[in-house]
């Protein structure tokens, strides 16, 4: 049985005036790791922010304030929710992220009569966009939009895998037809696309999961490559009707994506999830645990197909609001990113609330080790 062990905490950033959530890690080439994560507008969870990142030069040990850097400023109708951060082989950085548009904008709607105040929270889905950084994140370039036609809109969960030849695989959730969010109309599907130049250009490639029914909504996929070649993906469910949030499934693929699998249910349940191959060549899974005791749990996979809850842990508790102060969104927590350094630690990130009022959500880190019980 897998045993976390060293853990220790830290606190990568944090503000008093607003929410920072949501977050991406990676370590570069040089050695830094850098962590990347939403800027809130204030203190409300509307998933319309902007991105910010920070670094750390001692393996996740201290993080400097001083180092913030802005990957993408939020405008009057455009935000951004759930960025992912990667370094390409020629030392390219990807932010990829989702945009969304006009939340909270009331246009028409404000003169005819409270009734309408039931769109004022609606948003639309632009769908994943994407910056470049070629000095390391110290300056970005300007965002641009990559295409997921057929679909109508997609959203991206986690960073791209570059396979051996360049190729560039993002796995997102979206819908072909229906709005973003009306799942009663159309379920969620996880779905790959695709770029054969260094993420400049992308295109549809492949379906990971769809319930042609209409009952389960497959979502947030986590995307993780094993040393054979296989591509893992682990998805998050929601299933009609009511939306209930059952047990992650999971599905794969030999042929770098072209085709998958059908999906399987694990029996590990949380949300959403994060898969990282570590040094001896098993995957983890970490995930939010967005239910008593709460936090962030980890499990580990020999092929990454076959999972077993008796292999899961714990790698930190806690993290949510009282109720009484966040009724709505108190036990918003996790959106995990793992990470194994370059010394073997594991360092997993995420977002959390803090203990004493007032209640905002920050930037949180463990750095871990595993041990295996015999």
């Amino acid at each position: 049985m897998p045993l976390v062990k060293n853990a220790r905490q830290v606190t990568i950033f944090k503000e008093l005036e607003r929410y920072n959530c949501q977050v991406g890690a990676t370590q570069l080439a040089n050695g830094d790791v850098v962590v990347i994560y939403n800027k809130a507008r204030g203190l409300a969870h509307l998933d319309f922010d902007s991105i910010a990142l920070i670094r750390s030069t001692d393996n996740g040990e201290t993080w400097e304030p001083k180092t913030e850097r802005m990957v993408w400023e939020c405008t009057h109708t455009f935000g951004t929710d759930t960025p992912s951060v990667m370094q390409l082989r020629d030392g390219t950085l990807l932010c990829n992220f989702l945009m969304t548009a006009f939340v909270g904008r009331k246009g028409i709607y404000e003169d005819y009569g409270p009734q309408s105040a039931v769109l004022l929270s609606m948003r639309e889905c632009d769908g994943v966009w994407l910056t470049r950084s070629n000095d390391n994140g110290e300056s970005w370039q300007p965002a641009y939009k990559a295409s997921v036609s057929p679909m109508r809109w997609g959203q991206p969960i986690d960073e791209p895998i570059e396979l051996p030849d360049g190729t560039l695989l993002m796995a997102v959730q979206g819908m072909m037809r229906a709005r973003a969010y009306h799942s009663d109309e159309e379920p969620y599907r996880c779905f790959l696309i695709r770029s054969d130049n260094k993420g400049e250009d992308w295109e549809h490639w492949s379906t990971i999961a769809y319930d042609a029914a209409g009952i389960i909504s497959f979502s947030e996929p986590a995307l993780g490559r094993m040393p054979d070649g296989t591509l893992i993906a682990m998805m998050r469910t929601m299933h009609q009707p009511h939306r209930k949030h059952q047990h992650m499934w999971v599905a794969y693929s030999r042929n770098d994506g072209e085709s998958w699998s059908q999906p399987e249910c694990t029996n590990l349940w949380g949300y959403p999830a994060d898969l990282t191959l570590l040094q001896d060549g098993r995957m983890l899974c970490t995930y939010g645990y967005r239910r008593d005791p709460y936090g962030v749990h980890g499990c580990i996979s020999n092929d990454g197909i076959h999972w077993d809850v008796k292999n899961e842990f714990i790698i930190r508790e806690g993290g949510t609001a009282p109720v009484e102060v966040q009724p709505n969104w108190y036990w918003h927590i996790g959106y995990p990113t793992s990470i194994q350094l370059k010394n073997g630690t594991i360092f997993t990130v995420d977002h959390r609330w803090t203990d004493t009022a007032p209640y905002v959500q920050y930037v949180v880190g463990v750095l871990w080790e595993l041990s295996d019980i015999p």
